[in-house]
C-alpha cells in the first residue's frame, strides 16, 4: 500500500500580471520562461479560431475556477497542473510550431460572478484552446457558454445534472457527486462494520450533490441512514443540529462542508461527546479544513477517527514520473510544488491540459471545433502512451493512441463522463486505509 498517496496542499501563484475583467481579476502566467504569456484581458472580440491566425503564437488553456474565497484551493490545484503539463508539452517541441501557457480566470466559486469571467474571458482569449475547472455548483451557468464558443472544458466538477450531459464541449473524467455519494455508502458498507449513518452535510448545491447517491446506496446495501441534517453555512453555533444528530444513535457520520462549519460542527460534536468516527468527501480537502478540524478536536482525534473517501493515482510508472518531473521544475511558477505530487486535484488538469494538447496533434488541427472530438479518440487507439512525448512521437507513426496518464485509464461514455479509482484516506497522514474497489461501487449502484 505504500505505492499510494494523497496530499491535499495547494500553491500560491507567483510572477504573475494581473489584468482586471469586468470586476473579476484574470492572472495570465507563463507555464515556463520558453512559453510566452497571454493576458486574459487581451482585446478580442471572441474566442476566435486559433489555427485561423496567421505565424506562430501561443496557445491558451484558462484555468477556470475559484482563485479567491472558501474554494481558492480547487483553483489553484487546476492551475498547478496546468503549468505542470504546459511545461511537458513545451520541453518537447510545443504543438505543431506553437508553444502553450495556463491562464487564470477566478470565478470566485459563485455563479454571480463565473458568467461575467467566462464572457470576458472568451471575447478576450484569441488563442484560447481549451478549458480546465473544477466548478462544482457552477457548471449549469457556465458550461453552456463553453459549448455556445466551441471551446472544449474539461472537467473535475461534480454537478450531478452533468451525469447526463449533452454539451459536446464538455468532458468530465471524474464522477458526479451522485457516484460521491454511492462511493461513500460503499466505504462504509465494505470498509467498516456500521450500519447507521448520519449524513451530515451543508446545505450548498456542491456538497448536497452526495447526498440523492449516498441514501439511495444505502437502502441497495442494507444501510440505515438515521438522520439526513443539512447544514446552513457558516453559523456560530450547531447546537440544535448536533443534539438532533446524536438522538438518532449514529454509529459514523458521513460529512462535507466548508472549514469554517467544518470547524464549529466537528467542535460541537466533541463537546456533546461525539467520540465515534467521521467520513468526508473530497470537498474537505485542504489545509484550510484540516487546520479548522484539528482546531475544533485536535491532531490526535483527528488523524485517529476522521478518513476522507476521495479518487486517487498511483504514484509509480513513466506517467506518474513524468508528472512529478515536471512539476518539481515548475518551481518559479508555484509556492510549493513538492506538496502536489500526489493530489488527484493537481493530477486531473495535468491529465487533462495534455489530452487537449494530443487532440490537436491527432487532428492537425489548433481549432477548436476541429479537435475536440479527438479528445476522446485519444483514448480509444491501440498504442498506449503515458505522456504528451509518448503519445507526439505514436501520432507521427501514424498510430492511433490510448493516453494513459497520472490518473489512469480514461473510458468515456456516452455522456463525456469517465469515472476514476477511489481510497478512504487519512487526513494527517493522507495515506490510503481502505480502497474502494470497482466492485464496490458497482454494488452501491445495484449492479
Amino acid at each position: 500500500m505504500s505505492g499510494w498517496k494523497h496530499v491535499a496542499r495547494w500553491p500560491a501563484a507567483r510572477r504573475v500580471r494581473f489584468a482586471l475583467v469586468g470586476g473579476v481579476v484574470g492572472v495570465a502566467l507563463a507555464a515556463c520562461a520558453a512559453s510566452p504569456s497571454s493576458s486574459a484581458a487581451s482585446p478580442s472580440s471572441s474566442a476566435g479560431s486559433p489555427s485561423s491566425a496567421g505565424g506562430s503564437f501561443s496557445l491558451e488553456v484558462a484555468a477556470f475556477s475559484p482563485f479567491t474565497g472558501p474554494n481558492a484551493p480547487y483553483g489553484y490545484f487546476q492551475y498547478t497542473g496546468c503549468v505542470a503539463a504546459v511545461r511537458a508539452i513545451n520541453a518537447a517541441g510545443g504543438v505543431m510550431g506553437h508553444t502553450m501557457n495556463c491562464t487564470i480566470v477566478d470565478n470566485r466559486g459563485e455563479p454571480a460572478d463565473a458568467v461575467p469571467a467566462a464572457s470576458n474571458m472568451l471575447a478576450s482569449s484569441p488563442h484560447l484552446v481549451g478549458i480546465v475547472d473544477g466548478d462544482s455548483g457552477l457548471m449549469s451557468a457556465t458550461v453552456p457558454l463553453f459549448n455556445q464558443a466551441r471551446i472544449p472544458d474539461l472537467s473535475a466538477g461534480g454537478d450531478v445534472q452533468f451525469d447526463t450531459n449533452t454539451y459536446p464541449y464538455f468532458w468530465r473524467t471524474t464522477p458526479g457527486d451522485d457516484v460521491a455519494g454511492q462511493t461513500l455508502a460503499a466505504y462504509v458498507k465494505f470498509g467498516t462494520s456500521y450500519t447507521r449513518v448520519a449524513a451530515v452535510f451543508a446545505n450548498d448545491q456542491a456538497a448536497q450533490g452526495n447526498v440523492p447517491g449516498l441514501v439511495s446506496a444505502a437502502q441497495k446495501l442494507g444501510l440505515d441512514i438515521v438522520v439526513n441534517e443539512a447544514i446552513a453555512l457558516d453559523q456560530t453555533t450547531y447546537e440544535t443540529e448536533v443534539q438532533k444528530i446524536l438522538a438518532a444513535h449514529p454509529q459514523v457520520i458521513v460529512t462535507e462542508s466548508d472549514p469554517q462549519t467544518a470547524g464549529v460542527l466537528l467542535g460541537a460534536l466533541k463537546q456533546a461527546g461525539w467520540t465515534g468516527p467521521i467520513v468526508g468527501t473530497s470537498g474537505t480537502l485542504g489545509t484550510d479544513y484540516d487546520k479548522a478540524a484539528i482546531a475544533a478536536i485536535g491532531q490526535a482525534t483527528y488523524e485517529k477517527n476522521f478518513v476522507r473517501v476521495i479518487q486517487y493515482a498511483q504514484q509509480s510508472g513513466l506517467a506518474w514520473d513524468t508528472w512529478k518531473s515536471a512539476l518539481l521544475a515548475s518551481g518559479s511558477l508555484v509556492k510549493d510544488p513538492a506538496s502536489d505530487e500526489t493530489a488527484i486535484y493537481a493530477e486531473l488538469p495535468y491529465d487533462h491540459t495534455t489530452m487537449i494538447a494530443l487532440a490537436m496533434l491527432a487532428a492537425h488541427s489548433t481549432d477548436p471545433a476541429t479537435f475536440n472530438p479527438y479528445i476522446e479518440k485519444i483514448t480509444q487507439g491501440t498504442t498506449v502512451v503515458h505522456t504528451y512525448a509518448q503519445g507526439e512521437a505514436a501520432l507521427a507513426a501514424g498510430k492511433s493512441i490510448d493516453y494513459v496518464g497520472v490518473t489512469g485509464q480514461v473510458s468515456f461514455d456516452k455522456y463525456h463522463n469517465s469515472g476514476g479509482l477511489w481510497a478512504a484516506e487519512n487526513p494527517v497522514t493522507n495515506l490510503p486505509e481502505s480502497l474502494v474497489s470497482a466492485k464496490d461501487i458497482a454494488a452501491s449502484e445495484g449492479h
